[in-house]
């Protein structure tokens, strides 16, 4: 609680401070007028800074964007692709017993 009143009692002692006149212009004014160049070159020199900063983020975002996306539509080649099948049951080497017997189990599971 005392460090708030200190800060409100520096506060008020400042404003009032920085408002007294001296020749026509607060002290305030005379202070601005020596440091606004100077803050002014640094707030440009910030605005530059984040500036490039966003460019350059936005720059790799992209690229790495374009990246990810392939530049060759994929395609199969391959004789065994579906579009290359002929509609025919597959070729396979079960004996006609067994395919009795998986036939019959087929049927009882339903």
């Amino acid at each position: 609680m005392k460090s708030l009143i200190q800060s409100f009692g520096i506060f008020v002692f400042s404003v009032f401070f920085l408002s007294v006149e001296i020749k026509n212009e607060t002290i305030f004014d005379h202070i601005y007028d020596v440091i606004s160049p100077m803050t002014r070159a640094a707030q440009a020199a910030t605005e530059n800074f984040f500036g490039r900063s966003v460019n350059k983020t936005q720059h790799y975002s992209k690229k790495l964007f374009d990246n990810s996306v392939p530049k060759v539509k994929d395609s199969v080649k391959s004789k065994m692709s579906a579009l290359h099948k002929l509609n025919r049951p597959p070729q396979d080497d079960i004996p006609v017993n067994d395919r009795e017997e998986l036939d019959e189990l087929i049927k009882s599971h339903k």
